[in-house]
């Protein structure tokens, strides 16, 4: 399934993105975006395949001008990569965030996402396969108060994923939900995480694993059934006290 594809990968500098990019760049044409164009270009460097457009998922207009680019640039995607994602810890008792923070790190999550999807969509070939990949997180599952915007823009992320399949089946567009737990990149460790998480390259090895075998959900996380099998039992009080007790112990300073 991914072999031959025209992909585009939103936050492709750093992290999971870049992971991607390095492990897929053999077998495909891939197309890279973000804010930070030194890692951009780092990426685009170290792999063939790959070229890059500058661009920030939480800003409407640079999304539709980065699609308005590829589009004169000939290219037409088969494939996306739903990747780009900002966390923060936020109490809202303990410190207040600028209205445009705010939004910045709800768009960059979610209304991003929407926006990016909507126009990969619109471009694509409607009688090629075309597949959306959605990078969300077991949050989704199993929210973290003290990441309570991020928490919030995952599962709204979760939700989308699921609407748009729904309003997709029956065409040639292929839907996919990707739900990473703590996964070991710069973001959990400049968030706070004392907890090794998952070795990004096994990661990424098993997201393309799992795509290929046709999986529209996966989650290398051994505990999503137990987190899923947790939210359907217990009140959602419990739940979030169980969680926001969990996430206070494994972060810095709490």
């Amino acid at each position: 399934m991914l072999k031959g594809r025209t992909i585009l990968i939103t936050g492709g500098g750093s992290g999971i993105g870049e992971t991607l990019t390095n492990k897929l760049s053999n077998d495909n044409k891939v197309i890279i975006c973000g804010r930070n164009e030194d890692k951009l270009k780092k990426v685009a460097a170290a792999n063939k395949n790959v070229s890059y457009y500058v661009a920030d998922v939480s800003v409407p207009d640079e999304i539709d001008e980065l699609f308005q680019r590829i589009k004169t640039d000939g290219m037409v995607l088969d494939v996306l990569f739903n990747n780009a994602g900002v966390v923060e810890q936020w109490d809202i008792t303990k410190s207040a965030l600028s209205s445009a923070r705010i939004f910045e790190k709800i768009n960059t999550n979610l209304s991003g996402a929407i926006a990016v999807t909507q126009q990969f969509v619109s471009q694509a070939n409607k009688l090629a396969n075309n597949l959306i990949v959605n990078v969300t997180s077991s949050i989704a599952i199993f929210p973290f108060p003290v990441l309570g915007l991020y928490s919030t823009s995952k599962s709204g992320l979760s939700v989308f994923t699921k609407m748009i399949r729904q309003q997709l089946k029956g065409t040639n567009f292929k839907v996919v939900e990707i739900l990473p737990s703590q996964v070991d990149t710069e973001m959990p460790k400049q968030l706070g995480f004392t907890s090794k998480g998952a070795n990004v390259q096994d990661f990424a090895g098993k997201v393309i694993n799992a795509i290929n075998k046709g999986k529209t959900e996966f989650s290398p996380d051994p505990n999503a059934s137990m987190l899923k099998l947790f939210n359907r039992l217990l009140p959602e009080s419990s739940v979030l006290n169980m969680a926001d007790k969990i996430s206070r112990k494994i972060l810095k300073g709490r």
